[in-house]
């Protein structure tokens, strides 16, 4: 069976006996990790743990390797209980593919074999992604988790916030959730420090200040802001940042053009007179509503023409980085400053 939806996945995991094979995919890490805990502890009840756990690199799978694991007998009685982590099914090797097929057709009765995918397992464009699904369907489960919404963010945030006594106001939350690029893992991570750090009291945007660390994502954001608002020296001061927290520059690059793309979205909503809610029905941003929050609020600062503009200078240094001699800091500086005269030049706010 496919699941999409947690409460169908819960409602299985808490009252349908254990499956022999789960597929665990989807973009929200954080889950994946916390129902691949939940399958693992339910498959270990009654045996030996140290003896009938086995755990495979996906990125390195060897069926043959896996399926003498799962095959042998558990040790003093429960299930053999196979764990592949990070395993993306697009790239094993084909001769490898085969033989999985052919072991997932019958696996053994008294084992789970537990797949966590790196992303998601798209039916629609993988065949090899179609073809397991009708494999594992028989016996076993397809679990897809999607990134959560603000709401349900919020509430995860609340309860470990309260873990420490202390209070996270919506506002708070919503910087909090920023600086975490709505990941849930981070989001968890984040709110028990600052919470342990605030025991008793209201969290405030100071002790986030002085507790957490923005995901490069928002700091990129900023730097786009600072090129939107013609401050050279703060965006050139965040590079500085950056690049001294040794962040990769094609990952910096490649955080600041989906900047500049949340704001053309935005942008090209705003002309056509939509607004956010179009933004977030036509694309991904589950979970991370603030970008169209923050894009929107950038939209009459530039025209459409710089924001295409930019798009291609992204492009451009994006393609440099990967091919070019030129030093990285090198290509980035001289980025910042083409953006810088682009905007000066791009003329007419439309």
């Amino acid at each position: 069976m496919v699941h999409t939806k947690e409460e169908t996945f819960i409602r299985h995991l808490k009252k349908e006996a254990l499956s022999r094979v789960y597929v665990l995919a989807g973009p929200e890490n954080y889950l994946k990790e916390h129902y691949r805990d939940w399958v693992v502890k339910r498959a270990l009840e009654g045996g030996n743990a140290d003896f009938n756990l086995h755990e495979f690199d996906g990125g390195a799978f060897k069926c043959r390797e896996f399926s003498d694991a799962i095959e042998a007998l558990p040790m003093m009685g429960g299930r053999n209980c196979a764990l592949i982590k990070g395993i993306d099914f697009d790239k094993v090797p084909l001769t490898e593919y085969n033989k999985l097929k052919e072991f997932l057709k019958d696996p053994p009765e008294d084992s789970t074999s537990v797949f966590v995918c790196t992303g998601d397992f798209n039916t629609k464009k993988s065949t090899r992604c179609r073809t397991l699904e009708k494999l594992v369907d028989p016996v076993g489960q397809i679990a897809i988790f999607y990134k959560r919404g603000e709401g349900d963010l919020y509430r995860f945030a609340l309860d470990r916030a309260a873990a420490y006594k202390a209070i996270l106001p919506r506002e708070v939350f919503r910087t909090l959730n920023q600086m975490c690029g709505g990941d849930m893992l981070m989001l968890q991570n984040e709110t028990e420090k600052v919470a342990a750090y605030c025991q008793g009291r209201e969290i405030t945007p100071l002790d986030l200040e002085t507790c957490c660390c923005p995901v490069m994502e928002t700091t990129a954001f900023e730097l786009s802001r600072a090129v939107i608002r013609g401050d050279f020296d703060r965006a050139m001061g965040i590079l500085k940042q950056l690049l001294y927290l040794r962040e990769e520059p094609v990952a910096i690059v490649g955080a600041l053009a989906a900047g500049f793309l949340d704001i053309y979205r935005a942008k090209t909503a705003s002309l056509s007179g939509r607004g956010n809610n179009d933004i977030l029905k036509s694309f991904e941003y589950r979970g991370r509503e603030f970008r169209v929050r923050n894009a929107m609020m950038e939209v009459s600062r530039c025209s459409t023409g710089f924001l295409r503009g930019a798009v291609a200078l992204l492009t451009e240094a994006d393609a440099q980085l990967k091919s070019s001699r030129l030093e990285d800091r090198v290509i980035l500086e001289k980025l910042l400053t083409q953006l810088f005269i682009l905007r000066k030049s791009s003329g007419r706010v439309d």
